[in-house]
């Protein structure tokens, strides 16, 4: 042991160390500000309150039901995908991608294009002379969550149904297993691996949603955790009662997030080995896998589509005021994307640098340790990090301080995403090189750029784009800090959707989806899971 310790590399050790206890200490702030602020206030008068137990009711039963409606028709959809074979199935699946690192309020915006009171679908139900429909409250809410979690889950279901080797396929049709048979013995086992995790990963996004409930929730009786705390920073400056609501998410969602991680281990991933084989399938099971996948396609296009449709034609209305905001906002837009995916990075890179080298000389447990504590922002919303935060730093006057504090928490949202990305390439390096570099000498920059760079380069593009897209649309942190002088795109657009100007909303929304579709571009070109 002591010898494994002295060939450990001080520098990175260290630079890990200092990286975990400063994430350490950032959540231990907003924990401290937490209970400072609610210490001394009624406990027992927010647990009698009919309308706390109301928005904890209401967080947890959307959550359920956009889980439950997510991961019946994930594993649907990716039935018809793993079966059927067309021309536009590969970029069916970059939409399902795309939807992922869309920002939630440019598919808000689509949806209620879609959806809403003067979108496509009341439209058409008018013509033929049918009540029209709402889209506010929980239907809205639950076809929100349902457009970017249904085509996560397809993809992990889709991926669990590859991982399927072809020779089970084969075993199976001797064995003459078909139909209902077939996916009750051979196909549901594999889903049933991905299931929890899939299920636990959406239930944490659907509870610790935010935009979509404060723009689709359409008054107090669809307001859920999140929501209320910021309703209680904003409207009524109740410190106290944000705090309160804040601890109890911060429990809940610890609780979610040890029960994710330990549902993640049984999680299949694909090698592509069903390709070769598949059985034939009935008529009717094609016409409903046709069916599902045109259904999801429409789903997920129409949206989009109504984005680019009200975008162009926002074009000939533009006003000068309108451009100028829009030039603000987009400036610190992508100053702040940039700036929290380098800093994500170099973050994420501290972190596994260092737990590679204890996992590789044995210190296995404390380098898991290392790596959840950048994980750990998963079970800490950042709604309340930046509550925290907000709660330590209000005091502070100036857009610079402004800018680094909503930096910092955009960086967090996507360290997940990152550390999930590095974390293969860095620890197989290590278990391939680490003897030869130490027999050669090579060490520091020179083993990065002679021997790393080759295969990090790939993966570390992708965690620089997710992060980058992640912070472009993030809405939670410039909620609390934003101010006329201080904006971003999506806070400049759930203004304009506040104020029912939709013109300069599709517009906005469109340069939402364009930069985003670019960034997009960069992650497909150098992403060789997608």
């Amino acid at each position: 042991m002591k010898g494994a310790f002295r060939q450990l590399s001080a520098t990175q050790s260290l630079l890990g160390v200092v990286v975990a206890l400063a994430l350490l200490a950032l959540y231990l702030n907003s924990a401290g500000q937490l209970l400072l602020h609610a210490g001394h206030s009624d406990w027992r008068g927010l647990f009698t309150s009919a309308y706390f137990w109301h928005i904890l009711q209401f967080s947890l039963f959307q959550a359920l039901l956009s889980t439950a409606l997510s991961v019946v028709f994930g594993v649907i959809c990716a039935h018809a995908l793993h079966y059927q074979h067309f021309v536009g199935k590969t970029l069916l699946l970059k939409l399902c991608s795309l939807t992922f690192v869309l920002p939630t309020l440019v598919a808000v915006f689509g949806l209620l294009g879609v959806y809403g009171l003067s979108g496509w679908l009341n439209r058409t139900l008018a013509f033929f002379g049918l009540e029209a429909l709402s889209i506010y409250g929980l239907a809205g809410i639950l076809l929100a969550h349902v457009f970017f979690n249904l085509p996560l889950a397809t993809k992990l279901f889709y991926s669990a149904l590859l991982s399927i080797p072809a020779e089970h396929y084969k075993l199976a049709a001797q064995l003459n297993l078909r139909g209902l048979n077939l996916f009750n013995t051979l196909e549901l086992p594999f889903l049933k691996k991905q299931l929890m995790p899939t299920a636990t990963l959406i239930f944490m996004l659907c509870f610790t949603s935010f935009a979509i409930v404060l723009t689709l929730g359409g008054g107090p009786k669809y307001t859920t955790l999140e929501v209320a705390i910021y309703q209680a920073l904003t409207f009524d400056f109740d410190l106290a009662r944000a705090a309160q609501l804040a601890i109890v998410q911060l429990l809940i969602c610890t609780a979610l997030f040890r029960l994710s991680h330990r549902f993640s281990a049984h999680a299949t991933s694909s090698d592509g080995t069903t390709h070769g084989f598949l059985p034939a399938t009935s008529k009717a099971l094609r016409w409903a896998h046709c069916t599902a996948l045109c259904l999801l396609a429409l789903f997920v296009a129409l949206p989009l589509s109504n984005i680019i449709a009200q975008g162009l034609s926002a074009l000939s209305t533009l006003s000068e005021g309108t451009l100028a905001d829009l030039w603000l906002a987009a400036r610190y837009s992508l100053a702040l994307a940039l700036c929290a995916g380098a800093l994500c990075v170099a973050l994420s890179l501290a972190l596994l640098l260092c737990a590679r080298q204890w996992h590789f000389y044995g210190f296995t447990t404390s380098a898991r340790e290392l790596i959840n504590i950048g994980m750990a922002i998963l079970a800490l919303p950042m709604l309340v990090i930046a509550t925290g935060l907000y709660l330590a730093l209000r005091e502070l006057d100036g857009n610079g301080w402004l800018f680094g504090v909503v930096a910092l928490c955009n960086a967090l949202v996507a360290m997940p995403f990152a550390l999930r990305i590095l974390q293969p390439t860095l620890f197989d390096n290590m278990q391939r090189y680490q003897r030869l570099c130490q027999s050669l000498g090579i060490r520091g920059l020179r083993r990065f750029t002679l021997v790393e760079w080759a295969t990090l380069k790939q993966p570390l593009r992708s965690a620089l784009a997710y992060a980058c897209a992640l912070s472009l649309g993030d809405f939670t942190a410039i909620a609390l800090f934003g101010s006329q002088d201080f904006t971003s795109l999506p806070r400049l657009l759930y203004q304009q959707l506040g104020h029912y100007r939709t013109g300069d909303g599709a517009l906005t929304a469109l340069v939402l989806l364009l930069l985003c579709a670019a960034l997009f571009l960069v992650i497909e070109k150098y992403d060789k899971t997608q």
